[in-house]
C-alpha cells in the first residue's frame, strides 16, 4: 500500500495548556495553586482531572448519538463535533481512539442506515489501525477510506486506498459534496471492468449516488454529481470545450461500427439514439448562449431521468472506447477548487 494514502488512527498528544473553559473561580484557584500552597496545587490538580473526565463523558455522549440516533440532524451535529473533538489533554490521555477520518466513515454508514441503503460494510484494520469500507463485489480489488484535506480541518476525500483514486470530496462546514470524474472513470471504467462484474460497478454507482442524494435531501448540501448525474437537465461540460471536429467525426464512424446511426441536428449537434429512447447529444452551448466562443458539452435524455453519462459509458462499449481514446478533449470537467 502506498504510504502517501495511509491515514492511520492517531492518538492525540497532550497539550501544555488545558483547552477546557473554566470559571473565574476555578481560574483563580489554579493561579493561586501555582504560587501559594501545596493544598492549592492539589485542588487545581483535582479540578483538572474532573474537567478531563467531564470532557471524556461529553465525548461518549456524542459518540452515542452518532451510533444510535434515528434523527438525521442529530447525526450530522454529532459528526460535526466529533471530527474536531480534542479528547486528550495534559492530565488525561486515552490510548485507544478513532481518528478524525474514521468518524467520517462512521457517519456515512449511519446516514445510509437511516435510509435503509447500507450496502457498504464498515471494517477495521488492526494492522493499519483504521476503519475502512468494503463494497460487495469490489472488496477483493479495492477498499475505501477518507483522506483528510491538508491544511484544514473542514474537508475529507473519499479515496480508494490501493490506487489512491479520489472519488468525492466532502466538507461539513461548506455543506458541499463534489464528485471527481477523472477518478470515477479511471477506477470504474478503466481499472475495474476486466476484474469486476458490470452489476457490481452499477451497484457501486448507485451507492455513490445515494450518498449525494441523502446529503442534498437531508442537509441541503450543494452536490455536484458530475458525470453520475442522471437528470435530463444535467449538462456535462468538457475539459476542452473547443474539441476538434476530428473527435466528432470519430463518433460518426464508431457509432456505425456499433450499429447506431449518428444524426446531425439543426445547430450542428451530434445526436446519437440508443436503446429504449435514450438520446446522447454532443452540442455547442455557444450557439444557444450567443457567446460566439465554442463550448461543446454532452447531454443525456431518457424518459425516466435514470440514465447518466456514466451509465452510457458503462453500458455501451463503443461509446466508452471513443470517450477514453479522446479523454484529453472529452473528459467531463470536475470542480477545479478540489481536484487537480
Amino acid at each position: 500500500m502506498s504510504e502517501n494514502f495511509e491515514q492511520k488512527t492517531v492518538t492525540f498528544k497532550p497539550k501544555e495548556k488545558n483547552i477546557l473553559k473554566t470559571t473565574d473561580e476555578e481560574a483563580s484557584v489554579r493561579e493561586s495553586a501555582a504560587t501559594l500552597s501545596t493544598t492549592g496545587r492539589l485542588i487545581a490538580y483535582n479540578q483538572e482531572l474532573k474537567d478531563s473526565l467531564h470532557n471524556g463523558i461529553r465525548f461518549t455522549q456524542l459518540l452515542e448519538q452518532l451510533v444510535q440516533t434515528k434523527e438525521p440532524q442529530t447525526l450530522f451535529e454529532a459528526a460535526l463535533k466529533l471530527v474536531n473533538f480534542q479528547l486528550d489533554n495534559s492530565y488525561l490521555v486515552f490510548p485507544q481512539q478513532y481518528s478524525r477520518a474514521d468518524f467520517y466513515l462512521i457517519f456515512l454508514n449511519r446516514l445510509l442506515e437511516l435510509h435503509n441503503s447500507e450496502k457498504v460494510i464498515l471494517q477495521s484494520s488492526d494492522r493499519n489501525r483504521e476503519l475502512y469500507h468494503e463494497f460487495p463485489g469490489i472488496n477483493t480489488h479495492g477498499y475505501f477510506a477518507f483522506q483528510l484535506e491538508k491544511g484544514t480541518t473542514d474537508g475529507a476525500y473519499y479515496t480508494e486506498k490501493n490506487s489512491g483514486e479520489i472519488l468525492f470530496y466532502l466538507n461539513f462546514h461548506k455543506n458541499i459534496v463534489r464528485f471527481n470524474s477523472r477518478s470515477l472513470v479511471q477506477l470504474l471504467l478503466v481499472d475495474y471492468p476486466d476484474k469486476i462484474r458490470p452489476e457490481a460497478i452499477k451497484s457501486f454507482e448507485t451507492y455513490l449516488l445515494n450518498i449525494g442524494r441523502f446529503f442534498k435531501e437531508d442537509y441541503g448540501f450543494d452536490v455536484d454529481f458530475n458525470l453520475l448525474d442522471p437528470s435530463n437537465s444535467a449538462v456535462y461540460e468538457l475539459s476542452n470545450p473547443q474539441i476538434p471536429h476530428s473527435v466528432i467525426d470519430q463518433l460518426f464512424v464508431i457509432a456505425a461500427e456499433g450499429g447506431r446511426m449518428l444524426k446531425v441536428g439543426a445547430h450542428d449537434e451530434a445526436i446519437l439514439n440508443l436503446n429504449e429512447g435514450t438520446i446522447v447529444t454532443l452540442f455547442d452551448k455557444s450557439i444557444q448562449d450567443n457567446t460566439g466562443v465554442p463550448e461543446w458539452a454532452i447531454k443525456v435524455n431518457d424518459a425516466e431521468h435514470q440514465v447518466s453519462w456514466f451509465d452510457i459509458l458503462l453500458q455501451y462499449q463503443f461509446v466508452r472506447k471513443w470517450y477514453l481514446d479522446n479523454l484529453s478533449d472529452l473528459e467531463v470537467r470536475s470542480d477545479s477548487l478540489y481536484f487537480n
